[in-house]
């Protein structure tokens, strides 16, 4: 089974990154479409105009997200995992998605990721991402 996993370090607090990704009004700023987003286990999600959609199926404040996550042309969910390890002034959010279809390419999965959701996040919202080296 095929495996995308990457990090980004946020020069924010975990809890600020917790929320960007749960709040549809932070999600509708940062992805410039409309979103329904309901933050609680089993809640659903659609955001970009429905392209991508899932279910929470876990939340653990401000450390942890598993949902699951398909583009509406996908025929099966993956898997995503949102982990949030707090720094002394920053927080890593390690990204780790399995069971998606075998045909999808990996780069451009990941550079979906960070094209669509993490680099605008940063530029509208104003969360910076810090380079990790």
């Amino acid at each position: 089974m095929d495996k995308l996993e990457f990090s980004i370090v946020w020069g924010v607090p975990s809890k600020v990154i917790y929320q960007a990704l749960l709040d549809p009004f932070e999600i509708m700023q940062y992805t410039r479409a409309p979103a329904v987003v309901e933050p609680k286990e089993g809640g659903q999600y659609k955001i970009m105009e429905g392209r991508i959609e899932g279910v929470f199926n876990k939340l653990v404040e401000n450390q942890e997200i598993q949902m699951t996550w398909k583009f509406n042309n996908w025929k099966q969910h993956s898997n995503v995992t949102l982990r949030l390890i707090e720094r002394e002034d920053s927080c890593e959010l390690k990204i780790i998605q399995t069971n998606f279809p075998n045909d999808v390419d990996k780069v451009k999965l990941e550079d979906g990721w960070k094209n669509q959701i993490f680099i605008p996040m940063s530029k509208i919202r104003g969360y910076p991402i810090e380079d990790d080296d």
